[in-house]
């Protein structure tokens, strides 16, 4: 074997390495699966290399305490070769040194484990994260917050929050909310998602939203735009917002532009502990106005006297009919 191409099979022999390392990291994106598979299928010797450094990784097993969880399968995609090739013998150093240095690196690997943050109905809470950036979480509401070395990223599930995201430019900030996915570097917005709607409102800086499925399906929001995504059509509706009242509820105040009477049901909900329901003949009446949210029972009051329905009380909460 020619010295040329001794380094070159230690060059292969230390990416492969690499990569066994990289999607064994708690961090490990899609976008890491799909570039290893592309590296994979671009030379047979790459195949090769990843199958005898990932052979190497788990002789290191007993070496890396607190890595149970198995390799991504890549492997899986592609026969698997057997026997050991003689020309690969050169490159095992470097794939046991890289491996090697793994094992002091693991650590700094792990990223902190995920952190679930639930209000009740009424309730509202502040939370500072560990990289600065604060969140106000409305009440009725579930984050799941993950800080990993390559993003931060936050799970919503019927919830509302306001973001003030601290800036670092090589750790973005990303938002998985319904079937969307909002991604900043660092501003300032407001997301609120029911059970088949999702809204994000920017506040400040520049923020995408796009597709989880489908990436390329994005739009992009500067200061005092709203996107509003129906998961029926998947349409992602652009308009503009008042940035003084998207997120007013961190003020104990609602504004309504043109709103259906079952929205507002919903953030009532979220806003005091006995929930309000709308019957189905009046869900579609619309709300323009400004509700101070007091007192539930003043803000039922007031709904009463600027639409044409009356609130019934029982044990399941209050409920707005059409009069």
């Amino acid at each position: 074997m020619t010295h040329d191409a001794a380094a070159h099979d230690e060059e292969t022999a230390a990416r492969a390495a690499a990569w066994v390392v990289r999607l064994r990291a708690d961090d490990a994106s899609d976008e890491d699966l799909a570039a290893a598979t592309a590296w994979l299928e671009a030379d047979p010797a790459h195949r090769q290399a990843f199958d005898e450094a990932e052979a190497l990784w788990a002789g290191l097993g007993d070496l890396l305490p607190g890595q149970a969880a198995p390799v991504v399968d890549l492997a899986a995609r592609r026969p698997r070769r057997t026997g050991f090739n003689p020309g690969w013998r050169v490159a095992a150093p470097a794939i046991a040194a890289a491996l090697a240095a793994a094992v002091l690196l693991a650590p700094l690997l792990r990223s902190a484990p995920a952190v679930i943050y639930r209000t009740a109905p009424g309730e509202i809470r502040t939370v500072t994260l560990d990289d600065g950036s604060r969140v106000q979480i409305n009440g009725g509401s579930t984050l799941t917050v993950k800080m990993e070395r390559g993003r931060r990223l936050v799970r919503m599930d019927e919830a509302e929050a306001a973001f003030d995201v601290a800036h670092e430019a090589g750790r973005p900030f990303l938002v998985e909310v319904g079937e969307s996915r909002v991604r900043v570097v660092g501003t300032a917005f407001n997301i609120r998602r029911t059970a088949a709607e999702t809204e994000v409102s920017v506040l400040r800086g520049v923020v995408e939203v796009s597709d989880r499925a489908q990436p390329s399906h994005r739009v992009r929001l500067t200061i005092g735009q709203q996107v509003r995504r129906d998961d029926a059509d998947d349409r992602m509706a652009v308009a503009p917002v008042d940035v003084r009242t998207a997120a007013v509820w961190t003020q104990g105040r609602r504004a309504y532009d043109d709103r259906p009477l079952s929205e507002i049901a919903a953030d009532l909900s979220r806003a005091f502990a006995t929930p309000v329901v709308v019957a189905p003949a009046a869900a579609d009446l619309r709300f323009s106005g400004v509700l101070q949210l007091d007192d539930e029972d003043a803000v039922i009051a007031r709904l009463e006297r600027f639409l044409p329905i009356r609130a019934t009380r029982g044990p399941q909460g209050v409920r707005l009919e059409r009069r």
